[in-house]
């Protein structure tokens, strides 16, 4: 008789598993789950030198490793996005290339070789390997289905090859990583929304749709995705069906029904989708959001909300409740930057101190070991070029900073009480 398999204890493998209900059963007990820690953030805005990208949102930002061995130095590439010119320029599409550099604390413009893709926002990019794999988009020529890698180490730039399986011409979906596959989600192209799966084998260079089960995500596309584990969130997005407008008055229920707050979990090795059954009082329904993972927590930051029906007031709308419950003297708290604990499954906000980072949506976000760099964005039609970091200061990451030979990231935040430096050490926490 052959023995039972052995029982996978992540609650994210499956989310329909005992182990969740078990988990959730001791949330809403009150008990804390095992593995949950009190984290406190500080907001910093270093002083980047060289010259940066110009403001801009909807573009992407990938963390890639040192190209000298001898030097241990991570590089965030920053490529494409767009801003609104206002009044008589319109769009301006950006296909410009970046790097900075976290060892230096500075800026720089690569000198780039091959083809580089169309300028184009809203694309997808993900790291295989050496090389940013970049996926669709869209420009002023319309959509793009185009593949296209940059080799992180020569910045030289390959065009990827054309394939009539490819998913069609997007914008707004999510590239990510697992293994030897690419899996793209969602997406939008004019009025139409995506909820499709395909999946890109980067040994082939094929695509395929593979077929799935359970209850899977809707059509939307400025959601947010992350691997965990072997599982594959989809949170959030947006998704407007123009049957509905003529049929709805302009009370603004309609808008704030297309922002979507659901999480759902795909099983990427049984292609099988289930809801995620969390706990606490969730982020409202949002796009343009960024989720990360920084330990064992899913960091959720910014997104637009429609809360501009509400007296127009951009993106800045997103206030959340300030000084809200458990947060300390010095310390605020506020619904555009929260915390999905894995260990049990709850949403909660985050403590933090320091002047925050203004609250914006297409930015990207960049794990640093535990800590978090943002990188620009829009608050509203305002497009922003800044580079602010949400450091880690519970009791576990400032030990492991002060044990780190890291780079120091100097410039504290506004409205800091201490004087530390702001390096972003990467050390075990």
């Amino acid at each position: 008789r052959a023995a039972a398999p052995p029982e996978i204890d992540d609650p994210l493998r499956d989310p329909e598993t005992c182990i969740l209900a078990r988990l959730l059963r001791q949330g809403e007990d009150g008990l804390e789950a095992p593995g949950a820690k009190e984290r406190r953030w500080q907001w910093a805005r270093p002083q980047v030198e060289g010259q940066g990208p110009c403001a801009r949102g909807g573009h992407s930002a990938t963390l890639v490793g040192p190209t000298d061995p001898q030097k241990a130095s991570a590089r965030i590439v920053l490529f494409g996005g767009h801003y609104d010119g206002g009044a008589g320029e319109g769009f301006s599409y950006l296909g410009d290339t970046h790097v900075l550099d976290i060892d230096e604390n500075a800026w720089y413009l690569p000198r780039c070789r091959g083809t580089a893709p169309e300028p184009r926002y809203g694309h997808s990019a993900a790291l295989v390997g050496t090389r940013v794999v970049y996926f669709g988009g869209r420009g002023s020529s319309g959509h793009f289905r185009d593949l296209h890698a940059l080799d992180a180490g020569s910045m030289t730039w390959y065009q990827g090859p054309s394939s009539g399986g490819a998913p069609s011409a997007r914008h707004g979906h999510t590239a990510t990583l697992h293994g030897t596959r690419l899996c793209v989600f969602g997406g939008a192209c004019g009025a139409r929304y995506f909820g499709d799966l395909h999946c890109l084998d980067l040994s082939s260079m094929a695509w395929s749709s593979p077929p799935t089960s359970g209850p899977g995500p809707s059509a939307r596309c400025g959601h947010a995705a992350l691997l965990v584990g072997e599982s594959l969130l989809v949170h959030g997005g947006f998704c407007m069906d123009s049957a509905e407008i003529a049929t709805k008055d302009d009370s603004g229920d309609l808008l704030r029904s297309c922002y979507l707050s659901d999480i759902r979990v795909l099983d990427v090795h049984r292609m099988r989708w289930s809801r995620l059954r969390t706990h606490g009082a969730p982020p409202a329904g949002r796009f343009g959001h960024s989720l990360v993972l920084s330990d064992d927590d899913v960091l959720l930051f910014g997104g637009w909300s429609g809360a501009a029906r509400e007296g127009g007031r951009g993106a800045s709308s997103l206030r959340g409740r300030v000084g809200g419950e458990g947060a300390e003297e010095g310390e605020e708290t506020c619904d555009h930057c929260m915390t999905l604990r894995t260990s049990d499954m709850s949403w909660v906000r985050n403590r933090y101190s320091g002047a925050p980072a203004p609250r914006r949506y297409g930015h990207t976000a960049t794990a640093i070991g535990p800590h978090l760099i943002i990188i620009g964005g829009w608050d509203g039609g305002k497009p922003l070029g800044d580079v602010v970091v949400l450091r880690d200061r519970s009791a576990a990451a400032d030990k492991a900073a002060e044990a780190a030979d890291g780079a120091g990231w100097g410039g504290a935040g506004e409205e800091e009480e201490e004087d530390d430096d702001f390096g972003l050490e990467t050390g075990e926490g």
